[in-house]
């Protein structure tokens, strides 16, 4: 059995080493971009990607299904986010354990509603109105393999309509983890949105999937209230900058990227691209606070000479009687950001029996 993982790990080690050559530059041309979104507040509050936790939230398996355990069992999460320019995404998700299958099941639906436009011809005559939405449904499952390693995986099938223009489609997630309870550590890693277009948009122009390789760590620190976490994203390609000819200056508050004069300040900042970091703290075991930092959020979509707390993200989450309560802010620049609210709900709880 040792054999057995040390192979695997030796397997995988060599994939994320070597995809990084095949893959140089960031791209922009992915289809379903939603899929990336956060399913719920706590997430969003984690600078929108936790995937590194072993508890009784459901969102979590949605992520990453390798997480799904037993203590989610009948317990159901609805998520809404409210977005700029009246943009609206949510995400709803139901988990159940069998016991005989030694196996815990989950499905769930997100949407991303994008609101009504205008419609005009070519020299600007309104003919009418017309919206877009897409939706993604998933089903998944996981289990643990032996002691302390689980695996999981998630199918998700893609509708997406704009206007006239309607493509579908499906992706495989699939992911791996390590977890001692007894120490506070997981880790995990994840091969996210394997899949095709069914239909394109427009005939023959087939588009890729958000893909994506994700690695994550999270360490309880032992008699204290605090969880940190660190997520590592884009593992397949290292190269996540871009050349920006109207930039002129930039003041990060952790890594300025600008202004690169010498290859130890591109490593360092090409590093942090790719990082996410964040911590929980917990007051009691009923409130829960949560602060992250997003670097690749920040040196994308920050207004270049007022940064402010771009990148940035917090939340809070409580328990109430038989309700857990959460709240997530995500800030993109000085326009603005996110805010995200999650209900948890135990069904077993709420209706005082084991269903």
């Amino acid at each position: 059995m040792k054999k057995l993982i040390t192979h695997l790990f030796l397997q995988w080690t060599m994939l994320l080493t070597l995809l990084p050559i095949a893959y140089s530059q960031t791209g922009g041309d992915e289809v379903f971009l939603f899929l990336n979104e956060s399913p719920s507040a706590r997430i969003t509050a984690m600078g929108g990607n936790f995937i590194s936790v072993f508890d009784d939230d459901p969102a979590l398996g949605y992520q990453n299904p390798a997480l799904l355990n037993g203590s989610m069992h009948n317990r159901l999460s609805i998520n809404f986010q409210d977005n700029v320019a009246d943009i609206t995404k949510g995400y709803a998700g139901f988990v159940h354990s069998f016991d005989n299958l030694k196996t815990t099941f989950n499905a769930g639906i997100q949407y991303a509603n994008y609101g009504d436009f205008t419609a005009t011809d070519e020299i600007g005559n309104i003919t009418g109105e017309f919206n877009g939405a897409e939706y993604a449904f998933t089903i998944g499952a996981g289990r643990q393999y032996i002691e302390r390693f689980s695996y999981g995986a998630n199918i998700t099938f893609i509708s997406s309509q704009f206007e006239s223009y309607h493509s579908n489609g499906a992706a495989l997630s699939l992911a791996g983890a390590y977890h001692d309870s007894a120490q506070g550590f997981t880790a995990t890693i994840m091969f996210k949105n394997v899949g095709t277009q069914f239909k394109t948009y427009t005939s023959g122009n087939k588009e890729p999937l958000p893909f994506d390789i994700q690695a994550g760590i999270s360490k309880r620190l032992t008699h204290t209230p605090f969880l940190f976490s660190l997520v590592l994203h884009d593992l397949y390609r290292w190269d996540l900058r871009y050349n920006d000819p109207n930039e002129s200056d930039q003041s990060a508050i952790i890594i300025d990227s600008s202004q690169v004069t010498n290859e130890k300040s591109y490593f360092v900042d090409n590093l942090f691209l790719h990082t996410i970091i964040g911590t929980e703290i917990y007051i009691g075991r009923n409130v829960r606070i949560n602060i992250a930092y997003n670097h690749q959020r920040r040196q994308e979509l920050a207004v270049e000479l007022r940064k402010g707390l771009s990148g940035f993200s917090f939340g809070a989450g409580v328990r109430i009687n038989r309700f857990n309560v959460s709240y997530g802010r995500a800030i993109y620049n000085v326009a603005g950001g996110i805010n995200h609210f999650s209900l948890g709900v135990n069904l077993d709880e709420l209706f005082g029996k084991k269903m």
